[in-house]
């Protein structure tokens, strides 16, 4: 049964305000369920929700054929992929970026919402004691005590208004492009970070295990010139200068060690872990280096760069956003043409004059139409708001530029820094193996009686000298073509192949 003849139905006849007082409420009941549908269908109705990522990483992650930012296991030992993703999908300053992509979807619905009339309903329910004494007599006394219920249903609907919603909805359009971008932005320096620490990790791993190296070769050293001394053939002073070789070559292990652990906790702190999180790294590769295709004429990657990097692109949306902003202002001030309406009902009594007894009456209003809204007069309020937006405009021009300007400093600082550490990674190689050699001629040198210790010791920190340039080389290197994609605005997961 209908509930408000299921309602009027437990009342009497007799209990008049009491049947209008439920008459009332089932009808403001029967509008929160005319309603209700519509909050609903109402949390995404603009389809905004579109415009966001399924997850903070999805859109450096979403051409990996994975599934993103689903928690597994730490792999042992940890692969840079791994670490990547982890950091991509757990950092505050991702998930900072997927929040504000959030926010600004929600200011598109907002100025959507502009454009769709608005229903609102307003329901009264008091009793009301009304005493009227007159002081000189009592012939215009009246007096009545009774419940009053009021129930109004109001429409407004803008038809025009000179741009403002249009210019709105362009404002949080653009503001929402920015965010993209700078979401984007985000993660490749959460990308370029992460990448950074594990081969700072990889790099000083493969520094213990030359430190190791040369702290043995040490032993081996001071075992030679101890043997030589006992017969006779070599002064004490070799074995002390190789006892001091030993004790420096372990004081070196010990700091590469820690040097180890921090970095260590540096990776597992961008992976959103304690830093006391034990992560296993596999070897350095000192085999094929990855490609650099994507390095090419300078003034090209110079141009590119200043038209699609997330940076500039974020900028430019700004700009976009606040010339839009001057159109908002300025309609701000115009008039506004609205469709209204509204109908209310009410059981107010009714007196036919003052000292009259009240009746009980039921009013109703209705009224629909066109209502025109003109701002004559702000205060000159509006020609300082416009001319606050106008240079607001100006502002984030100059900082689309500035943007543009910082990007080709760093495509081009980038550039010269992955030609040097290519060069110098090369000659490296070559730098190595003579000091191995070198350090191999002069031990079987010296235990063949045919060298001395100071052309030993030489040798064997020459070859320490060649590893350590070897392993920040190949460290430089990485780096540096992981900042050259960065600061083109194309840093992506193909760079970590």
């Amino acid at each position: 049964m209908h509930i408000r003849q299921y309602l009027l139905q437990k009342v009497t006849g007799s209990d008049l305000h009491a049947r209008r007082i439920l008459s009332g409420a089932s009808l403001l009941i029967g509008v929160l369920f005319m309603v209700a549908p519509l909050r609903a269908i109402g949390g995404d109705v603009f389809a905004t929700n579109a415009q966001i990522p399924p997850n903070p990483a999805e859109p450096l992650l979403s051409s990996t054929n994975t599934e993103s930012c689903k928690r597994k296991p730490i792999s042992s030992p940890i692969a840079l992929f791994d670490v990547i993703e982890r950091a991509l999908c757990e950092s505050p300053q991702s998930r900072s970026a997927w929040a504000e992509i959030k926010r600004a979807a929600a200011e598109v619905g907002i100025s959507k919402s502009a454009y769709l009339p608005t229903l609102s309903a307003d329901a009264k329910y008091v009793y009301q004691h009304n005493n009227v004494t007159q002081l000189s007599g009592d012939q215009l006394q009246s007096e009545f005590a009774k419940g009053v219920n009021e129930e109004t249903l109001s429409l407004g609907w803008v038809l025009y208004d000179f741009g403002v919603r249009s210019a709105s909805l362009k404002n949080s359009q653009e503001l929402l492009l920015a965010t993209q971008a700078n979401q984007n932005a985000s993660l490749q320096s959460v990308l370029a970070r992460s990448a950074k620490d594990y081969f700072t990790a990889q790099a000083a791993n493969a520094n213990v295990q030359s430190k190791r190296r040369i702290e043995a070769a040490a032993r081996e050293n001071l075992d030679a010139a101890a043997a030589r001394v006992i017969k006779g053939v070599a002064p004490i002073t070799d074995q002390l200068q190789a006892t001091t070789a030993l004790a420096q070559g372990t004081y070196e292990r010990v700091k590469s060690e820690g040097d180890l652990r921090a970095a260590i906790g540096m990776l597992a702190v961008d992976m959103s872990l304690s830093p006391e999180e034990t992560l296993n790294l596999p070897e350095m590769d000192f085999g094929a280096l990855p490609d650099t295709l994507f390095v090419r004429g300078v003034h090209d990657l110079l141009e590119d760069a200043r038209q699609t990097h997330p940076r500039v692109l974020a900028a430019a949306a700004q700009w976009q956003a606040s010339l839009a902003n001057i159109h908002f202002v300025r309609a701000k001030g115009l008039p506004v043409l609205k469709l209204v309406g509204e109908t209310d009902r009410s059981n107010q009594p009714v007196g036919a004059s003052l000292g009259q007894p009240e009746y009980p009456a039921l009013t109703r209003n209705n009224y629909i139409g066109v209502k025109i809204e003109i701002p004559l007069f702000e205060g000159f309020n509006r020609g300082y708001q416009i001319k606050e937006a106008e240079a607001q405009a100006d502002v984030q021009e100059q900082a689309l530029r500035d943007v543009q300007q910082q990007v080709a400093v760093g495509v081009w600082v980038s550039v010269q820094a992955l030609q040097t550490d290519t060069e110098n990674l090369r000659n490296t190689d070559v730098v190595l193996q003579s000091a191995k050699e070198a350090l191999d001629a002069a031990q079987h040198r010296y235990r063949m009686g045919a060298g001395n210790i100071l052309e030993l010791l030489s040798a064997q920190n020459t070859l320490s000298s060649s590893e350590q340039q070897r392993i920040q080389a190949q460290l430089d290197w990485r780096t540096a073509r992981l900042q050259l994609a960065a600061s083109l605005g194309t840093l992506g997961m193909w760079a970590m192949q």
